[in-house]
């Protein structure tokens, strides 16, 4: 075993034992070829790089801008595109000087009366979110809320009236939010609710005013378990509010849809016939009409400037194609869809307007607008990348099923690298969709076959499907994850050796349980795989320790059980207490300032791995939140990465 003290590592604020940061590689590989292989690196992963700045697209009301973030090499910028001047995203300009890899970051409203956008952000990557404005006169962010955790928001129409919910934390742990109405010529605050009492709870939500702004509708959860949720009205008058729903009619996932509340007209998502659809509720009657009756995944909707049109993406996985739906919202009475089938995955860009950003697996990111008529009419297209698809795409793939170890199949895309095959790396959770990823690419340029299942508890295979991994975090899906493994073998003909897992947050959970899995798990003879490495990112593995510290305790909650009571199972499904059953080398990357994911949830794991014999690298990321930074940032960390692989593949 060869330790290396890298000195200009990042200091992370875990505890003194763990700032030694040490990476762990094979005898085989010695100094100079680590030093060799980490200079011939840097070009391949700056191609990617340089050829995906872009994230983060949004349209203004009037379809005259394209905001987005632009990842450069020292910092993040936001950017401002005038569509009605030009056609590529290099022409767009900075109207920033804030550094965003330093927050996270997500468009909320853009006013074109007077030219001011509003985002939802924060400070230092800590996820203390807050609504921020930036207007033509000041290239600065104006904080306009204060809160330690915004979840609840929205704008009137007219942009003179906010709601927001200010989400606190109690000496007991508990979660609460107060709800605010500011008014936004005076900058006064009222508050409207806490529910610190309340059966339904408020949670992450949209918030709709009515046409007069006399009342607000928003969504709640029942006792912010995750299971149950319906819509309230809250008058901003009287402050009383009334639960709208039947019991019934409750389900994980119900959302408001529109951009205001007009007469007695209410729309929402729901999740409450298995798989997503649109519904109208009639506030006089109060009677519930579905007005689409999908079972494939809705995986993205909004409703027009004109509250009357409905646009949304419906994925058909095993078609490999995205369905692009219009239609027109008339009340409780049936409208007909006008629907068009594209390759790949289609999500519609936030704004206003039929515009989509498109991708495929081996297809790079591309923003396009159409009109949607009895035929589909390509208005606008702008490739959202730089370079040639010979240097971003070495892959090809295809859709298909596995049997996993109950009789259930598994839908799943395989992505093989277009030379020589030098092993597998399975996507351990957030899998089974089609769109492109410059990783995916990466790992396939490196001879790496790639999996993405869509394990059971995948949001994105209805209701049923996403339900059975409910109270069994850490169970059956790892099970999914060793058969695709064998299934892999199989196929492909590779040795376990040379099969590895890659997944982030609770995919870096899969990855660590997956590596610990206990043998005999539940009975199955079969419930540990020898996989030949890991990849961790934003992982956690003790779930006592992010029950404790996580901003989103709920999460977990819904996924185990009830801390109180069920404090042994915790335990059992924590990789930090089954590390002796780790075997093969890995890799841990972790931001400082992870709030979702503290890092005292992997520091235990880190010990024991720091005072063993065991293969691994550790990558700290300073500053760094529930993601990556900069691209020099990345580099930095993908040189790492790629160094492990390569060590890996040594074998």
């Amino acid at each position: 075993m060869i330790v290396y003290r890298i000195d200009r590592h990042p200091t992370l604020k875990f505890s003194n034992d763990l700032r030694k940061k040490l990476i762990i590689l094979k005898p085989s590989l010695t100094h100079w070829a680590f030093l060799f292989l980490s200079i011939k690196l840097q070009p391949v992963i700056e191609k990617y790089l340089r050829a995906l700045p872009y994230t983060k697209l949004h349209i203004s009301p009037n379809s005259r801008f394209l905001f987005h973030l632009k990842k450069n090499e020292n910092a993040t910028s936001l950017m401002s595109l005038d569509l009605s001047k030009f056609s590529s995203l290099d022409r767009s300009h900075d109207i920033s000087d804030e550094d965003f890899s330093k927050r996270s970051f997500y468009h909320l409203a853009y006013n074109d009366s007077d030219e001011t956008l509003y985002v939802y952000s924060d400070d230092s990557n800590k996820e203390n979110f807050n609504i921020y404005a930036l207007t033509n006169s000041s290239r600065m962010l104006k904080q306009l809320t204060h809160a330690k955790y915004l979840c609840v928001y929205g704008f009137s129409v007219d942009f003179k009236l906010l709601v927001y919910g200010d989400r606190y934390k109690t000496e007991g742990g508990k979660f609460y939010t107060r709800l605010y109405l500011r008014n936004m010529e005076t900058g006064s605050d009222v508050l409207l609710a806490d529910d610190a009492e309340w059966e339904y709870r408020l949670s992450w939500s949209a918030v709709m005013f009515d046409r007069n702004k006399e009342n607000i509708f928003l969504r709640v959860d029942k006792e912010n378990k995750r299971k149950l949720s319906n819509l309230i009205k809250i008058n901003l008058e009287t402050k009383e509010i009334k639960r709208l729903l039947p019991p019934d009619q409750e389900n994980p996932r119900i959302l408001p849809l529109g951009r205001y509340v007009d007469g007695s007209d209410l729309y929402f998502f729901s999740q409450i016939s298995g798989f997503g659809n649109f519904y109208h509720f009639d506030l006089q009657t109060q009677q519930t009409t579905q007005l689409t009756f999908f079972k494939d995944n809705i995986s993205d909707f909004k409703v027009d400037r004109d509250n009357s049109t409905l646009y949304f993406c419906l994925a058909i996985f095993e078609k490999v194609e995205t369905q692009i739906v219009k239609l027109t919202l008339n009340g409780a009475k049936p409208s007909a869809l006008i629907s068009h089938a594209l390759k790949g995955s289609h999500y519609l860009v936030s704004g206003e307007g039929s515009w989509f950003s498109s991708s495929s697996i081996d297809g790079p990111l591309k923003v396009t607008e159409y009109e949607i008529g009895d035929d589909l009419k390509l208005k606008k297209e702008l490739p959202a990348y730089h370079g040639l698809l010979t240097e971003l795409v070495h892959n090809t793939y295809s859709y298909l099923e596995y049997e996993t170890f109950d009789g259930k199949m598994i839908p799943a895309f395989l992505s093989l690298p277009k030379d020589e095959l030098r092993g597998a790396i399975i996507t351990a959770f957030y899998g089974g969709e089609d769109y492109y990823s410059w990783k995916t690419q990466l790992f396939t340029e490196l001879g790496f076959a790639v999996l993405s299942p869509a394990i059971r508890g995948s949001p994105s295979r209805g209701l049923e499907w996403q339900n059975l991994i409910k109270g069994d975090l850490g169970g059956d899906e790892i099970l999914d994850l060793h058969w695709g493994a064998r299934y892999l073998e199989q196929k492909l003909g590779l040795e376990p050796h040379r099969i590895g897992l890659d997944g982030e947050s609770h995919g870096g959970y899969a990855v660590l349980r997956a590596m610990t899995m206990p043998v005999g798990f539940k009975g199955i003879a079969e419930s540990t795989y020898p996989y030949g490495f890991g990849i961790c990112w934003a992982g956690f593995a003790d779930l006592e320790d992010f029950y404790r510290t996580s901003n989103i305790p709920d999460w977990i909650v819904n996924l185990v059980g009830p801390y109180e009571g069920n404090e042994e199972k915790y335990r059992n499904r924590s990789p930090v207490h089954f590390f002796e059953n780790l075997k093969a080398p890995i890799f841990i990357s972790h931001g400082t300032n992870d709030p979702r994911v503290c890092p005292s949830s992997m520091e235990g794991f880190l010990d024991k791995l720091r005072h063993s014999q065991k293969e691994y690298v550790f990558h700290l990321m300073e500053g760094q939140g529930h993601g990556s930074g900069n691209q020099q940032q990345e580099i930095l960390l993908y040189e790492r990465l790629i160094n492990f692989l390569k060590n890996v593949l040594l074998k």
